[in-house]
C-alpha cells in the first residue's frame, strides 16, 4: 500500500459517480426555485399542514387583499368552527367562504393547491393560524 491509497481524496479527486450524485442534490425544480426566491425577498409566514409539509404564505396583492377583507366580513375568523355550523333554517353555512379565504393564502405560491387538499390537510387550529397570518401579513388587523 502506498501513501496515495491512505489519504482522503479531495473534492477534485472524487469519483465521477460521487460528482453526479452531488450535482443531483443541487438541482431544484422550477416550483422550488420560485418558492425559495419569493421567500427570500418577502416576509412570509410559515404553516405546516397535516400532510407534513411546510408552506409559505406571502402578503397578498391589492386585488386579493380587497377580496380578503370582503370575505372576512362573511366568516367568523375568531372561532373557525362557527363557519361549519349552518346559520339559517335552510342549512347554509359559511364553509365555502372559509375555504375561499384559505385558498387565497396559498394561491400566490402554490397554483396546484385545491380546496380538496385543504379540506383534507387543514384542521381547525391550522385554519385559524392561516387566517391570523393572512390578517397580520396584510396589515388588516389594525384596520378591523
Amino acid at each position: 500500500m502506498n501513501d496515495r491509497e491512505l489519504t482522503i481524496p479531495s473534492q477534485n479527486e472524487l469519483p465521477k459517480s460521487a460528482e453526479v450524485a452531488e450535482d443531483a442534490k443541487k438541482i431544484l425544480t422550477e416550483e422550488e426555485a420560485q418558492i425559495r426566491e419569493k421567500a427570500f425577498f418577502e416576509e412570509d409566514e410559515q404553516v405546516r399542514l397535516r400532510d407534513g409539509k411546510t408552506y409559505y404564505l406571502p402578503p397578498l396583492g391589492l386585488k386579493d387583499a380587497r377580496k380578503l377583507i370582503k370575505k372576512l366580513n362573511a366568516i367568523d375568523s375568531g372561532i373557525i368552527i362557527a363557519n361549519l355550523i349552518p346559520d339559517d333554517p335552510e342549512g347554509t353555512d359559511r364553509y365555502h367562504e372559509l375555504i375561499d379565504v384559505l385558498m387565497m393564502g396559498f394561491k400566490p405560491y402554490y397554483s396546484w393547491m385545491t380546496p380538496e387538499h385543504l379540506e383534507e390537510y387543514v384542521d381547525l387550529e391550522t385554519a385559524k393560524q392561516i387566517i391570523d397570518a393572512m390578517i397580520g401579513l396584510n396589515g388588516i388587523k389594525k384596520s378591523m
